[in-house]
């Protein structure tokens, strides 16, 4: 399947990496309408294995490049190889940054590039460009400098990145495996002088998973309505109380409030989701083994 491109509005200067680990074939819908806005684009498959050759096929099929890599890696060591790959086929001033389940909308990155823009010229330098609004969702803001809005904590997907940004501060750090890696990118180019501009534009990403509320085997009801709570992987509790540690032992003296705030939102969550969530056990000893390793200073895909 080819999407119908116009090519006179596809951009150059910006290069697309996605990054898809057993993807679901939205993949191909996803990737598809990113083509239509970019010349360039980098599918990382994260060593998905059997099973997905056809919706990697497919990707590739509507013009995108699959870059597949020999081990699962995590997703900022996936980032990492797409990037360097696509400043390889291009030469691009700007990365977008994309997960699998991310759908941009047309005119996406021209605004974007329209943000960064205004924000030069206004006199501010942007580190990262992101969306203000991720599935109707504000992305938290850091006021304003010069009549610039400036963003907080921006997720990767949908982020773009100027190359230059890439060169002062380096890569993403592939150590967190997943998790937190957008964050500690974040700062690391907050603490170079290189703030995040947030855009007037938004797109659709899956934030989680709900389930309903249980207590004691009852399931519970606010206002005549199943409650409903955003879980994560069990997995990922993992990589989110570890990379906590890892990310807040080397930002602490300079965002001691952030680490504090950072490991105290995190713990209200665990305790809301044992509370209420099924799958306590095995999410409590995710965490508790991630908070061990994070206390080790242990890095890259867990082992045991």
């Amino acid at each position: 399947m080819t999407p119908e491109l116009d090519l006179s509005t596809r951009l150059a200067n910006v290069a697309g990496v996605v990054t898809a680990f057993h993807p679901t074939p939205h993949l191909v819908e996803n990737v598809a309408s990113l083509l239509k806005q970019l010349s360039t684009v980098v599918v990382v498959d994260d060593a998905s294995g059997e099973g997905f050759d056809h919706i990697f096929g497919a990707v590739a099929e509507a013009g995108a490049e699959v870059l597949t890599l020999e081990s699962n890696s995590g997703i900022a060591a996936a980032l990492n190889a797409g990037i360097a790959r696509a400043r390889t086929i291009a030469d691009v001033e700007h990365i977008l940054t994309v997960d699998q389940d991310s759908f941009l909308p047309a005119g996406y990155v021209q605004k974007l590039l329209g943000a960064s823009e205004s924000a030069s010229s206004a006199g501010v330098r942007p580190g990262l460009i992101s969306p203000a609004r991720i599935h109707g969702n504000p992305v938290k803001r850091a006021g304003t400098r010069h009549g610039v809005v400036l963003g907080r904590e921006p997720i990767q997907s949908g982020l773009l990145i100027p190359t230059s940004t890439l060169d002062r501060i380096g890569n993403f750090w592939d150590g967190l495996f997943i998790d937190l890696v957008d964050t500690e990118y974040y700062f690391r180019a907050l603490d170079a002088g290189l703030p995040t501009v947030l855009a007037d534009t938004e797109f659709d990403h899956s934030l989680g998973t709900m389930v309903d509320a249980r207590l004691f085997g009852r399931a519970v009801h606010v206002g005549g309505r199943n409650l409903q709570v955003r879980i994560a992987a069990t997995w990922r509790y993992y990589y989110i109380f570890r990379n906590r540690i890892l990310v807040g032992a080397r930002y602490a003296r300079r965002h001691p409030a952030w680490v504090v705030g950072g490991v105290l939102t995190d713990l209200r969550h665990l305790a809301f989701v044992t509370v209420l969530a099924p799958g306590r056990i095995a999410r409590l000893a995710s965490a508790i083994s991630g908070i061990a390793d994070g206390v080790r200073g242990d890095s890259g895909r867990k082992h045991r």
